[in-house]
């Protein structure tokens, strides 16, 4: 069984983007390259679906090691979108954080955190409290789930 996460980001423009995280060697949780990209929340089986795409590539093998130092998981998201800071990153942005443990395509319960902007030196930190597990049956049904989930989100 395979841990799976993504993180859902809503943008200040309406724009959503879903972003699978996997592990290196040594064990950091990292994203995966750059997110999908969605026009917006509105359509619950595109959301579900993007969704559905990135617990797949999440943790679909070990990422290299790197030094988080010298070479930060955020470099390339920063440079993607012409940023400079993770801070400036944050600004106005709402999230949370999708996760299922399983082999193969079979997905089964998905728990889904809604999460707290607290800015550049808090991060984003789960709102324990509206946190929530559903059966998974479609991707249609993800993304209801998760557009729910994202109004108890905080920017």
């Amino acid at each position: 069984m395979r841990d799976r996460s993504v993180s859902v980001e809503l943008q200040k423009n309406g724009r959503v983007f879903v972003q699978p995280y996997s592990k290196t060697f040594e064990g950091a949780n990292i994203g995966d390259g750059l997110p999908a990209v969605i026009a917006s929340m509105t359509d619950a089986q595109v959301l579900g679906s993007s969704i559905v795409a990135g617990l797949h590539a999440s943790n679909r093998r070990p990422l290299p090691n790197r030094n988080l130092r010298v070479d930060p998981p955020d470099r390339e998201l920063l440079e993607w979108l012409g940023l400079r800071t993770y801070g400036q990153y944050m600004r106005g942005v709402r999230t949370l954080s999708v996760r299922a443990t399983y082999d193969n395509t079979d997905i089964a319960e998905v728990t889904i955190t809604p999460e707290r902007n607290e800015g550049p030196r808090g991060g984003f930190t789960p709102i324990l409290e509206e946190r929530f597990s559903i059966d998974f049956e479609s991707p249609e049904q993800l993304g209801r789930a998760v557009q729910e989930a994202m109004k108890k989100a905080r920017a």
